[in-house]
């Protein structure tokens, strides 16, 4: 299992020079590619290359026995994932979206269905009645989900029938239940386990919390919605489910508090500090989904890119990044031992954090109707930040894998 976390950091470290190379071209020429393919690139890879392949290492590692974790399988999975992993990088960034990117990309989401379906039916018996294993439940259903919005999207181009509302809502499909879904309640599962180990865990709360997010992940889709009309049943949807949302965070914070000193005080300081950061993301997600409910506010978060880029960022950088680092740091897939690896974790997450004001900042000047011509400067030297940050917990976790071998 080792091996795949160190691919997983390499891919990181990929993930920021592509990060790298889109701040470039915005600020400086860069005539062999296309903007626009650098961005697909980008995205397939974000998704696939980094965060989903932990994910996978991760519930395999977490959920699954030590018999079922070291089949043979499993290593062919990754190597094919990889592979095509990879190949989508190349062929999004030097023709886009072609026969052969469209080829990938599906062969992606059919690896989605083996991994969902293999995991599935691996799952132990015994603690299939266990929180954080209905978590990782809920997570494989919405990973499911969430392809439906590529095809849907495939379908309108083919037949060229869809406007631009039915291209978003088709677009944000995925992008809801990947980020919603899919990468939301994987994190969560590892947070409920860790929970679940403290004498004072509460099954009650924990469930009340499960349900709570699971029953509105489907209908919080449409926050990001667009109507020609929105109909008055849908705003009541909308409104009840922003408030079933938000009431969770009443339970995750009865959770958090309760377990605080047994689970998170030997804890080294960094991984306190990265598990507080990534779950204050959280809240703060929810909380801003709960404030688009107002019309007014739903128009300025879905109608300015920048906006719509920060808020995407807080998820997949702030929250499910950081928690993700903090976990292997946690589980000693890095060791802390070594200087870099502390060193590398602050960096990173000093990038993730700059990186979020800035957009903030950038947001409100669009909402404003001003340019700041400066600030995609700043962007672009924050990124060798992340780029430094990451190169550094790649370098720690290749010393951890080699001393342990």
């Amino acid at each position: 299992m080792k091996k795949w976390y160190s691919v997983a950091l390499f891919n990181l470290v990929v993930l920021a020079l592509l990060g790298l190379t889109l701040r470039y071209k915005i600020n400086f020429p860069l005539p062999f590619f296309k903007q626009e393919n650098l961005l697909h690139a980008h995205s397939h890879f974000a998704f696939n290359g980094w965060v989903s392949f932990l994910l996978q290492v991760l519930i395999l590692d977490e959920f699954t026995s030590e018999d079922k974790k070291s089949a043979k399988f499993w290593d062919s999975f990754f190597i094919i994932s990889t592979i095509v992993n990879y190949a989508m990088i190349i062929s999004f960034a030097s023709v886009g979206y072609t026969a052969a990117s469209i080829v990938l990309s599906t062969v992606a989401l059919w690896l989605s269905y083996v991994f969902a379906y293999k995991i599935y039916k691996t799952l132990p018996a015994l603690e299939s009645k266990k929180v954080s294993t209905q978590f990782i439940k809920a997570s494989l259903f919405f990973l499911i989900i969430s392809s439906l919005g590529p095809y849907a999207l495939s379908v309108l181009i083919a037949t060229k029938t869809g406007n631009q509302y039915w291209s978003h809502n088709a677009l944000y499909l995925f992008l809801h239940f990947q980020y919603n879904g899919w990468f939301t309640f994987s994190v969560l599962a590892f947070l409920i386990k860790k929970l679940e180990a403290s004498v004072s865990f509460n099954i009650r709360q924990a469930r009340i919390f499960f349900i709570l997010l699971a029953t509105t992940c489907i209908p919080s889709y449409l926050f990001t919605s667009l109507w020609h009309h929105r109909p008055f049943s849908i705003t009541v949807i909308i409104i009840i489910t922003a408030i079933l949302q938000t009431t969770s965070l009443y339970f995750l914070w009865k959770l958090l508090y309760k377990n605080m000193k047994s689970i998170y005080t030997n804890l080294p300081l960094i991984c306190r500090w990265l598990y507080s950061l990534a779950i204050s993301a959280f809240i703060l997600k929810v909380l801003l989904q709960f404030f688009s409910v107002q019309p007014q506010i739903a128009q300025l978060a879905f109608g300015f890119r920048p906006i719509i880029i920060g808020y995407l960022h807080l998820i997949f950088l702030a929250f499910i990044s950081m928690y993700l680092l903090a976990f292997i740091t946690d589980k000693k897939i890095i060791d802390l031992n070594y200087r870099i690896t502390s060193v590398g974790l602050v960096t990173f997450a000093a990038g993730i954090i700059i990186n979020e004001i800035l957009l903030a900042i950038q947001g409100f000047a669009a909402i404003n109707y001003l340019f700041l011509p400066k600030l995609n400067l700043i962007l672009f030297a924050n990124t060798f930040t992340l780029v430094a940050g990451a190169l550094l917990i790649f370098m720690a976790v290749r010393k951890t894998i080699f001393k342990r071998t």
